[in-house]
């Protein structure tokens, strides 16, 4: 078909499309579907964005965080009246109570009966058990947030890793075809020597040879660039068969230096899900201790009810006004064991604070000094590419004038390839350094 051209498609065609398209709205979405399945091209953020929506980790997450809120609107619940309804009818094969009268005659009475009742009873001290029970499940829920945050650090770092080790491999895949299409002209080269009889067949060998390596080399690069895309596919939701292509490309200048990205440790510290988890655990054993001292106090409610009963053959019912006091006489034996405890429990926690923060500082110099690492060693393999493409000019210009032997243009050209590759390696390096630095200081 000629460019610029419209295909003509018969008019018998056309009408049949146009007829399938409004009798099943859906077909045209359904092969627009099967088309992007085949090439979605996703960047970065749409990637990350993917993860963090459809990946079961976050879903999960999402499910935890929903669970502790409804728990801590389980706890307000005990701030309310506890209602209770009782009902209850028998009928028995003779009187429960049964008197003998002077040995004379024999009376019974209840041999049957109706029992209701209705009664509320309000909490007036628990001990604190109420209150506190209710900060404690808003830690909960606090906390719950904090790992779903965990969480989808996780998910982003691991994603960001995925996308930068594929985009790694499809760089080292252009770099051996660059390499092989250099091959391929050397190869014709030789061949036009080879025939002139100018060079020996042992030359030629030695080119095919090295092409035939390379091509080894894009067979075990193809599995690898397939794996990965099947892994990131699953990650973000779109299963292992779909065709993901990722919109990155290596640059052809070095970053600059991330300095911008450097924060002081103790101002990122507070902003970590980490260390606001560790503060959650000592505020949440604090309140755990509060509660063990409140179970072993006196607790106070106050109630009413209404009653029905008819056990006499007769109809009768009336209202109470109650008030129950609780004291946990025996209690304290064993309740100063256990507040006992929870204080250990506490110290525990604060030293835990102060020592996985000292660690979390640690954490966050040992990421910066592998993002600074990742961009020196970068800056390095750049250099070495512009080196070694000197290099390779120079040798072939030798070749070419006789000046130097066939090994050491294929020595040169072998440089080349493996300072791509070290340069394509180090900037997927960086990236996934930068993006595990900013997660780390809680950005």
């Amino acid at each position: 078909m000629k460019r610029g051209t419209e295909r003509k498609y018969p008019s018998g065609l056309r009408a049949l499309a146009m007829a399938l398209l409004f009798m099943f709205p859906g077909i045209g979405g359904h092969f627009r579907a099967m088309s992007q399945q085949r090439d979605t091209l996703l960047t970065l953020n749409q990637c990350v964005a993917m993860a963090l929506e459809n990946n079961r980790k976050a879903v999960n997450a999402r499910n935890n965080v929903e669970a502790a809120v409804n728990l801590r609107r389980e706890a307000f619940t005990k701030y309310f009246p506890e209602i209770s309804a009782i009902g209850m009818a028998f009928w028995a094969n003779h009187d429960i109570i049964q008197y003998n009268l002077l040995d004379i005659i024999e009376l019974g009475i209840i041999k049957n009966g109706k029992v209701a009742g209705v009664q509320a009873l309000q909490p007036v001290f628990t001990g604190g058990l109420i209150v506190n029970g209710n900060k404690l499940a808003e830690v909960g829920e606090e906390v719950a947030r904090l790992r779903r945050q965990q969480t989808e650090n996780e998910l982003r770092l691991t994603t960001e890793t995925l996308f930068w080790k594929l985009n790694t491999l499809k760089s080292t895949m252009e770099v051996v075809e660059t390499a092989v299409s250099f091959l391929d002209t050397l190869e014709n080269q030789v061949k036009v020597a080879v025939d002139a009889g100018l060079v020996t067949r042992n030359d030629l060998l030695k080119v095919q040879l090295k092409r035939n390596g390379y091509m080894a080399d894009k067979v075990d690069l193809e599995n690898g660039i397939a794996l990965v895309k099947m892994l990131l596919g699953q990650y973000v939701g779109l299963g292992t068969q779909g065709n993901i292509e990722i919109a990155a490309e290596m640059p052809g200048e070095v970053p600059q230096y991330p300095s911008e990205l450097y924060t002081p440790s103790e101002n990122a510290l507070p902003l970590t899900s980490d260390y606001q988890l560790l503060e959650k655990n000592v505020r949440a054993k604090t309140l755990e201790k509060r509660m063990e001292i409140g179970s072993n106090l006196p607790t106070v409610a106050l109630g009413a009810g209404w009653y029905y009963h008819d056990l006499f053959k007769q109809n009768h019912n009336f209202g109470t006004i109650q008030i129950g006091v609780d004291i946990p006489l025996t209690g304290w034996w064993g309740g100063a064991y256990g507040i006992k405890r929870r204080d250990l429990e506490l110290k525990n926690a604060k030293n835990e604070l102060e020592d996985l923060s000292e660690q979390l500082r640690i954490e966050m110099q040992d990421k910066w000094n592998n993002l600074t690492a990742a961009h020196r060693k970068m800056e390095i393999e750049k250099l070495g590419i512009t080196q070694s493409e000197e290099n390779l000019y120079l040798n072939r210009m030798f070749y070419e004038a006789g000046m130097c032997t066939l090994s050491d243009l294929l020595e040169a050209e072998t440089y080349r390839k493996e300072a791509a590759d070290r340069y394509a390696s180090a900037y997927g390096n960086f990236c996934t350094a930068r993006a595990a630095y900013l997660i780390a200081t809680g950005r």
